[in-house]
């Protein structure tokens, strides 16, 4: 029935990413504005002084003679390690505080540790001591301090190599170069990571129906037609109903949806359906008087129910009143089906009303008085389609389950979700209800590569009856004119 299996279609992802790059740009512009503001005008100036030391593992005097081998350049590049854990140590840290506190009163050694940096200068004995501070003046003062306490504690402790100090820091003049430029494109490089992961956790939390492929690879049922949904702002029902004025590519959505229906309907014995979804808002009560008058102009005789006693909507669409009695009063027995039954908008289409809301519809519904009814209408009508509540909110539909033909589920693109679709199949399953199955209802509907959006209005629409009788009529009264 469906497959649970979580993966990851890459062209989709691609797709939903290129639609939404808006994201990732924006979040690289403000990554980018974020961090070049920071670093030009948050960021303190900082000041870096640097001495230079010699470190050697040799006989200081052949030195001056260039005469040294490698194996004691080696050495001594082994020893800065070494020599930079000594330097940073707690013993040496504080006598370079005490130096400096007459100049700088309060000064800590964990804050000198934390100013100091050491290295080898292009892999030579040459050792480069560095303190980066606010102060120009406290961060020569610092290298100086440091170079002087610290080449005899070395030598204390590690008992090997010598050092002299070649250059003693000087106070820098300018403030350090800060990159702006480059820390800002690190931060919009960061920023579109961000917005691209963000996205990324989006594709993969969103469990929204968003084509047909979708349910196809999923569930069992079939998908018995793909409609085409209006994007409106404040949708009118009426202006949903399918008239002759509707589109090709709509009528011909429903003709599709009926003549599946119909053939899903031969041989069973009964010939009543139930329109339903997985919850509101999917479009079910729409398609089901669509698919009513689809039925009625392909000269069945059809009966549309409303059978959504706690919130009727097909009032709204077909504009009768709210009062009008229905199902709620037959099942009650304070009137028969024939009494309430009113016409469609079409020829061979009826209606039958929701009534009033009653205190206990899935009771009425379960009851033997509806099953006697659905038997009368059966004989009355071709086609009894029932319009009922969503599946996964109440039980209204799976009461019927051994008293319908079946079910057709509308899943309405974008809005629709795997879970609920998945919970109202599971349920439908357990009570024997015929999931005959689902119409795909969305504002952008795949029709294949051939029969395409660009197909219907370019090509099939030489098709449309109603569009060639207007212009012959047109051409008729033309020649009227002219003689």
């Amino acid at each position: 029935m469906g497959n649970n299996m979580v993966r990851i279609d890459l062209m989709k992802l691609i797709k939903y990413v290129l639609k939404r790059i808006w994201l990732p740009i924006l979040c690289g512009i403000i990554g980018f504005g974020g961090y070049y503001y920071h670093v030009a005008y948050r960021m303190p100036d900082t000041y870096t002084a640097s001495g230079t030391m010699y470190v050697y593992n040799s006989n200081p005097n052949l030195i001056n003679y260039q005469y040294f081998s490698y194996s004691d350049v080696n050495s001594a590049l082994a020893l800065v390690d070494v020599y930079t854990i000594v330097v940073r140590s707690n013993k040496v840290m504080d006598v370079v505080a005490e130096r400096l506190s007459g100049d700088y009163p309060g000064i800590q050694p964990a804050y000198i540790a934390g100013t100091l940096s050491m290295s080898a200068v292009a892999e030579t004995g040459v050792v480069s001591v560095r303190s980066v501070t606010g102060d120009p003046k406290l961060s020569a003062d610092i290298c100086n301090a440091v170079m002087d306490v610290a080449p005899s504690e070395i030598i204390r402790v590690v008992g090997a190599g010598n050092i002299e100090v070649i250059d003693y820091a000087m106070v820098p003049i300018a403030p350090d170069y800060r990159p702006a430029k480059r820390r800002g494109m690190l931060g919009a490089l960061a920023g579109m990571v961000l917005g691209g992961g963000v996205l990324l956790l989006l594709f993969l939390m969103n469990r929204k129906v968003t084509d047909e492929k979708e349910l196809t690879e999923s569930y069992t049922p079939p998908i018995l037609s793909s409609i085409h949904r209006s994007k409106k702002d404040q949708p009118d029902p009426k202006s949903f109903m399918l008239t002759d004025k509707s589109s090709m590519e709509k009528s011909e959505s429903y003709a599709k949806l009926r003549m599946n229906l119909l053939y899903s309907l031969v041989g069973k014995e009964s010939h009543s359906v139930e329109i339903t979804s997985a919850i509101s808002g999917e479009g079910k009560s729409t398609v089901a008087a669509n698919l009513a008058i689809s039925c009625a102009l392909g000269g069945k005789k059809v009966l549309l129910v409303d059978s959504d006693m706690r919130r009727a909507c097909q009032r709204d669409i077909f504009d009768y009143e709210k009062t009008a009695k229905g199902l709620s009063e037959i099942l009650i027995g304070d009137c028969t089906w024939q009494e309430v039954v009113r016409k469609g908008s079409v020829d061979r289409l009826d209606l039958l009303p929701a009534g009033a809301f009653p205190p206990n519809p899935a009771e009425l519904l379960a009851s033997s008085v509806m099953q006697n009814l659905l038997k009368e209408l059966e004989n009355a009508y071709d086609l009894v389609i029932l319009d009922m509540p969503p599946i996964n909110i109440v039980t209204d539909p799976l009461v019927l389950s051994q008293n319908v033909a079946g079910c057709i589920y509308v899943i309405r693109q974008n809005f629709s979700d795997h879970r609920d679709i998945r919970k109202a199949l599971i349920e439908s399953e357990m009570t024997g209800m015929n999931v005959m199955g689902f119409v795909f209802y969305g504002e952008k509907v795949n029709q294949g590569s051939y029969y395409n959006r660009r197909y219907y209005k370019q090509y099939y629409s030489k098709y449309d009856y109603r569009r060639n009788m207007a212009e012959a009529v047109k051409r008729q009264q033309e020649k009227k004119e002219i003689h």
